[in-house]
């Protein structure tokens, strides 16, 4: 093929490329922070983010807020930061939040992994015990504005990708131009095979999942010495499982923890009608899994119920646990790979 048809093939691709990529974390997402509703409208251009947070307490739905955020990715930890810049409303005495996302490439690219932390708390970032980690789902690729009259970002052009100029081609001296038809040019490159991108689950595992575990060695120990009662055993072909729990009946505040594999995951949650919802990456070392629930109490009406919602790939399954002081639920999960 000719140079110059090459160079603007290559040139064409790479604006493609580019732009697919600048447009990754583009769109409305949202989750559950410890007891807060989180919904975050993301618009990327290439390594800068902008956007606005909306947040609101569960329990007090007239306590929320809305706020701008600038954002930019850090190519060496693979972090996306989002910084609250202002306001836009205010209820409830709230603070500007900062925000740390990042990817779980076993999760697929509509599903990140995120914790929230206050504008001193960069240093603790890695500790568990001072933030929580929980998990962002996109729900549209589509942002929408915060209100009438306002727009998305705040202060912040969104540059469009450039289109790319022809090369220009000079022609040596004393040669007369060569004059082509442009309807005789016909381009067919021959495709270029690439090598699949290999990714070492288990660097990315030490990294992070890790802190999604709480630490209490007098819980946990509690826990084991109580009868194990097995709840159901499942079989799942995905490594991504969302648990959802509520109160099964009369709400009487029966409270549980939630181990998986024998570490502790939730500490003296509360079952109430709103779930209590778990995202979870199934370990990749081994096929046999375990959720265990341990009854903090018994609630007004003995004995502690709840109703588990278990989903997976296209599997729904509904199961009814009952604990007390002497027995645990186990919730087991198989895994097949779908292959």
């Amino acid at each position: 093929m000719n140079l110059k048809y090459w160079i603007i093939y290559f040139s064409f691709l790479l604006v493609i490329v580019t732009k697919c990529g600048a447009q990754e974390l583009t769109g409305t997402w949202e989750g559950l922070m410890k007891d807060e509703y989180l919904k975050i409208n993301i618009i990327q251009n290439n390594d800068q983010l902008c956007g606005y947070t909306y947040d609101v307490v569960l329990k007090n739905k007239s306590s929320h807020c809305k706020a701008y955020f600038k954002g930019k990715y850090d190519k060496e930890t693979k972090i996306w930061t989002l910084t609250g810049t202002r306001f836009i409303e205010n209820k409830g005495g709230h603070v500007l939040m900062i925000v740390k996302l990042w990817k779980v490439p076993q999760a697929g690219n509509d599903i990140l992994r995120s914790t929230v932390l206050i504008q001193d708390l960069f240093s603790n970032f890695f500790d568990p015990t001072a933030t929580e980690f929980f998990w962002l789902r996109r729900i549209s690729t589509k942002t929408k504005n915060p209100a009438i009259g306002k727009p998305v970002c705040d202060e912040i052009v969104i540059e469009k990708p450039l289109t790319p100029k022809k090369p220009v081609v000079t022609t040596p001296e004393k040669k007369k131009p060569i004059s082509v038809k442009k309807d005789s040019v016909k381009i067919n490159p021959t495709p270029i095979e690439l090598e699949p991108i290999k990714i070492n689950i288990d660097s990315i595992e030490r990294k992070k999942p890790i802190a999604l575990y709480l630490k209490d060695e007098q819980l946990t120990t509690k826990m084991n010495k109580r009868n194990q009662l097995t709840l159901s055993t499942l079989k799942v072909n995905s490594r991504h499982v969302q648990i959802k729990m509520y109160d099964n009946g009369t709400i009487d505040n029966d409270s549980v923890s939630i181990f998986y594999n024998g570490n502790l995951l939730k500490k003296h949650v509360r079952l109430t009608e709103e779930a209590i919802i778990l995202e979870l990456d199934l370990d990749e070392n081994t096929n046999n899994h375990e959720i265990t629930l341990y009854a903090e109490n018994m609630g007004s009406f003995p004995p502690n119920t709840a109703l588990i919602v278990v989903t997976c790939g296209k599997k729904r399954y509904e199961l009814h646990s009952s604990t007390n002081f002497n027995d645990n639920n186990v919730l087991k999960l198989e895994y097949e790979s779908p292959n």
